[in-house]
């Protein structure tokens, strides 16, 4: 048996092995570089990912806020642009909040711009800010007598109905302070902080290998590497068969 010969055997046993175990990767790329090509319509920048062990091989780990706003019958805490009142998370706020107190059957939460009113369920009533404001920014806020009143810059005014706005005349009213959140509060904080990661981006890292941490886009590159080495010697499998069945 000639060298040439024993050359020919020997790629063609590892060229088949190999190509077995690329094939597989080959369509692992395939079905997350679709995903990707696709990630609108599958809607996965939308879809958060929340599971446990996940984050942990990330190494995300919840920030739970240990103080916040404290008011009769409620709370309020915010952490990374997140407002949550009594345990609901809400969508409308995004700034830090400067002040939170209950008003009647709602609840008052301030911005340096923007003045909320929510029920107790978490539900929006209505939001203040600029022309509906008597001045601004919003430095605190504070329940005078059932009347709502804010602290600005500018002065401090007095509502009874968040429509017409009056000086706040008298005593210094208790205005919302930052204070320690009891316990009962801490542990439902934790689910509601917990991270989270978009679909897309575990699909994107999973297709780029950096879900597989530093070594992660190596492999990736060795993994091409060795597509090269096939490609090249596939293309010389065939050509050799090709000449023999000719001759």
């Amino acid at each position: 048996m000639s060298q040439l010969t024993r050359a020919i055997r020997f790629v063609r046993h590892w060229h088949a092995r190999i190509g077995i175990l690329v094939a597989v990767f080959l369509l692992f790329l395939a079905v997350t570089g679709l995903a990707l090509s696709h990630t609108d319509a599958l809607g996965l920048n939308k879809q958060q990912i929340t599971a446990g062990w996940l984050m942990r091989w990330y190494g995300l780990k919840p920030s739970v806020p240990d103080q916040g706003f404290l008011f009769k019958g409620g709370y309020l805490v915010a952490s990374d642009g997140h407002w949550v009142m009594d345990g609901k998370l809400l969508t409308e706020p995004a700034q830090m909040p400067v002040g939170a107190i209950s008003w009647g059957k709602m609840r008052a939460l301030a911005n340096t711009e923007t003045l909320y009113l929510y029920l107790a369920d978490g539900r929006l009533v209505d939001k203040l800010s600029g022309a509906a404001l008597p001045a601004s920014p919003i430095q605190n806020i504070a329940n005078v007598e059932a009347k709502l009143a804010i602290k600005t810059s500018k002065g401090d005014y007095v509502t009874d109905d968040g429509l017409n706005w009056q000086p706040l005349t008298g005593a210094e009213p208790a205005w919302s302070s930052v204070q320690s959140l009891p316990d009962s509060a801490s542990a439902n904080l934790s689910q509601v902080f917990a991270p989270s990661l978009s679909l897309e981006r575990i699909v994107l890292d999973l297709h780029s290998g950096r879900i597989f941490g530093r070594y992660g886009p190596l492999f990736m590159d060795i993994t091409a590497l060795v597509l090269i080495v096939l490609a090249f010697s596939g293309v010389w499998i065939y050509l050799r068969s090709f000449r023999k069945r000719s001759k």
